[in-house]
């Protein structure tokens, strides 16, 4: 990604993230800075100068109390984009898109839904302790997570080794068998069997990381600390040391200088149409 187009996107970025903050605080909304941007606000007080978005955390069931007020309150220039309201949709999350902007990847810019700049909003969902249940659970969401996703009618990525297409065009037949509504629904009663329980840890099903990587305790995470990202109070998890330590190692070092790139995106296209109507 070209820098001048990295700096036009991340201007995007913060314009959404300041209306996902007015309605944090006007609802008194649980959240948290989660990968990436977490790490940005603690070592950088804001971006990590490579890279491309911003990552939210939430309690699924704060999560779900945000998507209604986004339906209803989100401010006319985004749109609030999951599984459930666009049918090419093929993300386990939520994203706040900026409406009249384009940032679209090679696997799904030709699919029926919003294509515009982003910012990402995570479900973080209750797991049981038993590390066989967890492993259970990566499986079987994993699973229906990339049915769901050749279902949308996403490309198949490139340089994945040479037993990728069989499990991919081997999903597509599967799929042709399913709908997206049985899908859907498998997906949400997989992530959120365990929602009742005074669980000790929490999962983001939407991580790029490996399988287990953003499994959670519930006291690294909730009762957020303050932190400054882009001059703006933003809540990150409560121990922010052990959050990342879990995720990065030492993430107080800078990683080499050819390790310096954006993070797991494609980017097909970037185009921001508003200037046009300025």
């Amino acid at each position: 990604m070209e820098q001048d187009d990295l700096v036009a996107i991340k201007a995007i970025e913060l314009e959404i993230f300041d209306e996902f903050l007015r309605l944090a605080e006007k609802h008194d909304l649980e959240y948290f800075l989660t990968a990436g941007t977490c790490l940005g606000a603690v070592r950088h007080s804001g971006f990590i100068p490579w890279d491309d978005d911003i990552d939210v955390g939430m309690p699924r069931s704060e999560y779900e109390r945000f998507e209604r007020i986004a339906q209803e309150e989100l401010d006319d220039r985004y749109v609030y984009q999951t599984m459930n309201t666009e049918p090419g949709c093929g993300f386990v999350f939520g994203k706040i898109r900026a409406k009249d902007t384009v940032l679209s990847e090679y696997y799904s810019y030709h699919l029926p839904m919003s294509q515009g700049v982003w910012l990402d909003i995570f479900p973080f969902d209750e797991m049981p302790d038993d590390p066989k249940e967890q492993k259970a659970l990566y499986r079987k969401v994993s699973f229906l997570r990339n049915l769901y996703i050749v279902k949308c009618g996403y490309k198949m990525p490139t340089g994945k080794g040479r037993l990728f297409p069989i499990l991919y065009y081997g999903a597509k037949l599967i799929s042709k068998f399913v709908s997206r509504k049985e899908i859907i629904s498998a997906l949400e009663q997989a992530m959120t069997q365990y929602r009742d329980l005074s669980a000790n840890y929490f999962y983001n099903y939407g991580t790029a990381y490996a399988a287990g990587k953003e499994l959670i305790p519930r006291d690294v995470l909730f009762e957020c600390e303050q932190a400054n990202f882009e001059g703006r109070d933003c809540k990150v998890p409560r121990d922010t040391d052990a959050f990342l330590t879990h995720l990065y190692g030492d993430y107080m070092t800078l990683p080499p200088v050819e390790k310096r790139v954006g993070g797991m995106h494609h980017i097909h296209e970037f185009a921001d149409n508003r200037k046009s109507s300025r």
